[in-house]
């Protein structure tokens, strides 16, 4: 989705000039940036400026105010002449980048906020609705954002930082919120630099448990040696799964389990489950589950326990990146830089509100859901003109549900 109008991105781009202005000192600025590939859109013609490079923090601020661009990117990449093509530029190394977006993720909750638009006659229909019965002209889809597909995302996040740190050491780890409904989460530690492809594609695999060998976690067969099968304490992936698999049998919730390992028939584990009764908290009772159980129950685990990214993302060696602490030009909301310590307690709708709440703007929504700005609850919208604060107005105009009056 984009601006509905050309106006609206006009109104928009006033806002993310006067925060580029006022706060430009407290956009990241990426480590050795003379070596970076910067990149930008624009908001007029929504086409990507890039090849760009800055000698200094100064450059770049100064660029920000103003052009005051839609999105703002920099590349993961170090490059001798990054100016230059891309065949040109002298690749030197490479950040490890991960990209976590609720757009990828299993979030049941879409099939009740998503909707279409007409763009033309703004009105919305149902998502299964193809054209307009108004003007006959096809919709375009909105995949809204609501707050439980924020806290999917930040848990992916909090499960791809664990494994990092604990599984695979890594110390220098940077952690963003996109600004609209993922997480980005960057590794600079020297040895991954120079890594290839093939390398990073290894990395995704494990942090996503991918290609994970059952007859390596002593649990095929009919009988489980308890010493073979993972335990509780264990590091790693084994540990990792005992513990997730403790935690579904505690929930007794089949049909979740079901839904992760992908199983249509529970007959095996709904009978199990009521034949374990009370299940202790210091071990998981492989034994007592039939081969059926185990593999539906494993299957799940593995599903919950894995940090879902998007492997094309960490592969690329020359990925571009959104810019820490620059604005999204989805939404309005900054690009937050987290520490990762300070995770559990981010609250997106709190601190990436970049732009005013105690200014308002009319516009004209065709519909929106729920929206929860700075502790201010907006109830959901619809085919209305109604007067908004500036960040929540903004929000929606870049969103593309609503238009200027």
């Amino acid at each position: 989705m984009s601006f509905i109008r050309n106006e609206d991105a006009a109104f928009a781009q006033r806002f993310f000039k006067r925060y580029y202005i006022e706060h430009g000192e407290e956009v990241y600025v990426p480590e050795r940036i003379q070596e970076r590939e910067f990149g930008y859109f624009t908001f007029a013609e929504k086409v990507m400026v890039r090849h760009i490079s800055f000698t200094s923090p100064g450059e770049l601020t100064q660029m920000l105010a103003e052009k005051a661009p839609l999105h703002v990117y920099h590349s993961t990449a170090f490059y001798k002449y990054p100016r230059a093509p891309m065949d040109e530029k002298g690749w030197i190394c490479s950040e490890l980048a991960f990209d976590i977006d609720a757009d990828h993720l299993k979030t049941p909750c879409r099939k009740s906020h998503d909707f279409k638009i007409c763009r033309n006659c703004l009105l919305d229909y149902p998502v299964d609705v193809e054209k307009c019965a108004k003007c006959g002209a096809p919709l375009e889809k909105v995949e809204w954002v609501c707050e439980s597909c924020l806290e999917t995302a930040r848990s992916e996040a909090r499960k791809l930082l664990e494994i990092l740190e604990s599984d695979l050491g890594f110390e220098k780890i940077r952690l963003a919120f996109s600004g609209n409904r993922g997480y980005h989460v960057v590794v600079s530690d020297e040895h991954v630099l120079d890594l290839g492809q093939q390398e990073r594609r290894e990395i995704v695999d494990y942090v996503m448990a991918a290609g994970l060998e059952v007859r390596l976690l002593g649990l095929e067969g009919r009988r489980v040696r308890v010493e073979a099968a993972p335990d509780l304490g264990e590091p790693g992936w084994r540990g990792r799964i005992a513990r997730q698999a403790l935690q579904l049998l505690v929930s007794k919730n089949i049909a979740e389990i079901c839904e992760l390992a992908g199983e249509r028939r529970p007959q095996s584990l709904t009978r199990d489950l009521e034949k374990l009764g009370k299940i202790e908290a210091d071990r998981v009772p492989w034994s007592a589950l039939s081969a059926s159980s185990r593999r539906i129950l494993l299957r799940a685990a593995v599903e919950a326990a894995a940090a879902h990214v998007d492997a094309v993302v960490t592969q690329d060696v020359h990925r571009l990146i959104r810019l820490g602490n620059s604005l999204n030009g989805k939404t309005g909301l900054r690009a937050q830089m987290i520490n990762p310590n300070d995770l559990d307690d981010f609250d997106p709708m709190w601190s990436a509100v970049a732009l005013p709440i105690d200014e308002e703007a009319h516009v004209k929504v065709i519909r929106s859901g729920g929206i929860r700005l700075r502790g201010l609850e907006i109830p959901p919208i619809s085919r209305s003109i109604v007067k908004l604060p500036l960040a929540a107005a903004v929000l929606l105009l870049c969103r593309g549900v609503a238009t200027l009056p």
